[in-house]
């Protein structure tokens, strides 16, 4: 009971921009639900991805690796690798680690295996099915906008290099007097 109040207490904090508080209140429900429930139980589960989140929206992201880790090992011990539960939550470990060094592409090709496997797993018709193709679609318009920018910078220092070389050419090119 105090644990379920905790946990709607840090959502709200959540959603309000609180996040210390939120994770002051989310650290009491996981320490309760592992206290009366056991590490087995899925509201202790669901409490340290909650944890996870909230410490990678503060960019605290080591912190949210290791709560994302802690709740997919619990996933897979209670659950067993080959549940759709575990298939959906594997992939936020390693959203989160490309997510830190902004490797759109790698995203891509990441959530690509995702859909495939919520697509296999769950069907299409399936909301986290479909969330996982809305996320798909983000990464793609993000990496192509990387791409964009790829270009534009090596265009821009490519042309500034060009640049450099005339002005040099013009400078060392002997004068004649007339």
């Amino acid at each position: 009971m105090m644990a379920g109040a905790y946990r709607l207490l840090a959502i709200v904090l959540y959603h309000t921009g609180d996040l210390n508080q939120a994770i002051i209140y989310q650290q009491k429900t996981l320490n309760i639900n592992e206290r009366e429930l056991g590490l087995d139980h899925p509201d202790t589960v669901k409490s340290y991805g909650d944890l996870a989140v909230f410490y990678y929206r503060l960019q605290q992201t080591e912190l949210a690796l290791k709560y994302v880790n802690r709740a997919l090992y619990l996933l897979h011990l209670t659950c067993g690798p080959s549940h759709p539960n575990t298939y959906i939550n594997r992939p936020v470990t390693i959203a989160i680690a490309l997510s830190l060094i902004e490797a759109y592409s790698l995203r891509v090709q990441h959530e690509q295996t995702t859909l495939q496997i919520l697509q296999a797993k769950l069907g299409a018709e399936d909301l986290r099915t479909q969330d996982a193709a809305a996320c798909l679609e983000y990464f793609v318009s993000k990496a192509m906008e990387q791409q964009k920018a790829s270009s534009s910078q090596n265009i821009s220092s490519f042309s500034r290099e060009k640049i450099q070389t005339f002005n040099s050419n013009v400078e060392s090119t002997p004068q004649f007097s007339k």
